[in-house]
């Protein structure tokens, strides 16, 4: 801190601000706003990062070189130590197919744009798969550098030509900063979690304390109380705001009064003992080693649900913090002449992280069949997959059509001049039955029609239709357009059988009742297809083959799991009650074509019946033709004998 005297007490707030996160991060529900410890620190950074260039500037001896090279002493050797173990952890113990993802994340991290990354790529912060990245807490340290590079030279450029508006300026940002990010975290949420125009107001906060005419309280006075009310706003906001929004400001301004105020008073003393002085010092690598250690946990063999293992978790985040921080913050933080080796240091570490993202890596099954996956798949733009989902597996997709969205037909096969006969709606169950169904639907002569989209598209909606929001494949405006469409085909095609496919939840029995109630209204025949079983694959959006191969499963021609009982009985016993419910609805069972001996069969003949943990592979659809084609048959010859 060359700017300022050192103050115990802002140590002391840095420790305030670490460690709710750690707790956040790991799931303690008493403090659901612990994230907002990084709003914390932004005030922080703001604050000193301002008086060191002011007093510098006022003393001429500020210099872009000197204050960017005390930026990479700062951050970058304990960034470029845990990144390396992070990876090197993650090379011996992680899936090797979602180790090329963890490389990309691993260079944005030290590339300084690891916000917008996950702001691409990954989304949600609170999401499932934003919490599987051991990166995914580089987002703020992303956004701290990016306001290192642009904050220095438009301080310089006001500074040198109209010093006098320097706090104007600052508040001015603030300001507008503020009113982007209420009105994003309405707008585009994650878009304003992440990025730095809308986190100005919370590093501009600390930037006005610094650039204020009025000097600090002295310990003497009796701003003491303020500083005490500000401490009490900040942990009121990790009790009481658990989301994105203008909460938040409650740990701003309340940030903004401990470092204003807190030279005296109560909050000083709590601040300034000696264990949270001690905590603040380690925040910095706190916050780098805790959440790698949280996510790679699994992977090593251990897990984080009890007591006892949050406990060990937070003793080695502590232990690795004060290593980090005792053999390479300390020796590198005032070195002047080690820049350079931080520099060859970081690109042999860039290095390693883009030899991990060239490509996906995957474990050998070359001794069984190449799994398939053949979808019919209405989604816009489709293409093939490259993830590590389908890492080794053969993905085509024969019969897409770029107008099957926009035209309002869906993908039609086989009807030429003729109306379709069966339609069939879906989410991505439907695109993983849709090539066993389709050629079923070929080999009995009959034209067919298929809407179906992967990324959870609903098969169901609303009659009449309306607008129900954005989805992950459109936004309101086209999943209006959709929902038109498909209510459109069926009136117009008036179909002999209306097949429905889809990941069975209990939202479907209320979901499924206008379209199924209008169909009914109709008569015509609806055909639910049962889910196969759901397989305890831990690891989401896994490769069935490449989980067995790293669980050294692949020894036999034949593999078996076992039954996950509650979660299939619930699945299946939706199906059956909404099939209860309309007199013109019948199941099609596909579960029992998976089980034998109470387990299911994954592998059979080394063929994979599977692709992940709910989505049989192309290869296990086509168990269903035999006893799709005979219910299809019984309903068609139906439909014919009561004409």
């Amino acid at each position: 801190m060359s700017g300022i005297g050192y103050r115990l007490e802002i140590d002391g707030l840095r420790a305030v601000a670490v460690i709710p996160v750690i707790l956040f991060h790991m799931g303690i529900n008493w403090i659901p706003g612990g994230f907002i410890g990084v709003d914390v620190f932004f005030v922080i950074s703001g604050f000193l990062i301002t008086s060191i260039i002011k007093k510098e500037l006022e003393e001429g001896t500020f210099s872009f070189r000197n204050f960017w090279a005390r930026r990479v002493r700062r951050i970058l050797p304990a960034m470029i130590a845990v990144t390396a173990c992070t990876l090197a952890v993650t090379y011996l113990f992680v899936f090797r197919p979602e180790q090329q993802v963890i490389g990309k994340q691993a260079l944005a991290a030290l590339l300084s744009v690891a916000n917008i990354y996950f702001w691409r790529s990954t989304g949600d912060y609170w999401g499932k798969a934003a919490e599987e990245s051991p990166f995914l807490h580089a987002w703020s340290l992303s956004v701290e550098e990016q306001f290192y590079l642009f904050f220095p030279i438009a301080m310089w450029l006001i500074f040198r030509f109209r010093s006098r508006w320097l706090q104007g300026a600052i508040a001015a940002a603030a300001v507008g900063s503020l009113a982007l990010f209420l009105w994003g975290c309405q707008a585009h949420p994650t878009a304003t979690f992440y990025l730095l125009p809308t986190r100005v107001w919370e590093l501009g906060a600390g930037c006005l304390l610094a650039v204020s005419p009025s000097s600090p309280p002295s310990r003497n006075s009796n701003y003491g109380v303020f500083a005490t009310v500000g401490l009490c706003m900040v942990v009121l906001s990790y009790l009481f705001f658990d989301t994105l929004g203008g909460g938040l400001g409650l740990a701003v301004i309340g940030t903004a009064l401990v470092i204003s105020c807190g030279q005296s008073g109560l909050c000083n003393r709590l601040l300034s003992q000696r264990s949270m002085v001690h905590i603040g010092k380690l925040s910095y690598s706190l916050y780098l080693w805790h959440w790698p250690v949280l996510v790679l946990a699994n992977p090593i063999g251990l897990d984080w649900d009890g007591t006892l293992d949050k406990v060990l978790l937070i003793a080695a985040t502590y232990f690795l913090a004060l290593g980090t921080y005792h053999l390479v913050e300390r020796p590198t933080r005032r070195r002047d002449g080690i820049v350079p080796a931080i520099l060859v240091t970081g690109i042999l570490v860039i290095g390693a992280a883009f030899w991990m993202a060239l490509k996906t890596k995957y474990y050998d099954t070359s001794g069984y069949e190449v799994q398939r996956w053949v979808e019919l798949n209405c989604v816009p733009n489709w293409s093939p997959r490259s993830s590590g989902l389908f890492a080794g597996v053969k993905v085509t997709n024969p019969y897409y059509e770029p107008d099957s969205f926009s035209s309002g037909k869906g993908i039609q096969i086989n009807c030429d001049s003729n109306l379709p006969k069966v339609v069939l709606f879906g989410d991505s169950h439907g695109t993983m039955w849709s090539d066993a169904i389709v050629n079923v639907a070929k080999q009995m002569d009959l034209p067919i029609a298929v809407f179906a989209m992967n990324k959870g598209e609903s098969p169901f909606f609303k009659i009449p239709v309306r607008a129900e929001g954005s989805t992950g494949n459109f936004s309101e405006r086209d999943k209006l357009r959709y929902d038109q469409m498909r209510l459109q085909a069926l009136t117009r095609w008036n179909p002999e059988l209306v097949i429905i496919a889809a990941f069975w939840n209990d939202g479907d029995i209320a979901e499924s009742d206008d379209l199924l109630s209008f169909l009914e209204s109709k008569k015509i025949p609806v055909l639910l297809l049962e889910d196969p079983p759901q397989l305890p694959i831990p690891i989401s959006n896994t490769n069935l083959m490449q989980y067995l191969a790293f669980k050294k499963m692949l020894n036999s021609e034949t593999v078996a799991l076992d039954i996950r009982a509650g979660i299939d009985e619930q699945k299946r016993e939706v199906v059956r009650s909404i099939a209860a419910a309309y007199s013109n609805v019948r199941v099609l069972p596909t579960y029992d074509l998976f089980v034998s001996k109470g387990r299911v069969t994954v592998v059979a003949n080394r063929i994979p019946l599977y692709l992940d943990d709910d989505h049989v592979s192309s290869q296990g659809a086509n168990k269903i033709t035999f006893r799709l084609r005979k219910v299809i048959g019984e309903i068609v010859s139906q439909n014919v004998g009561n004409e």
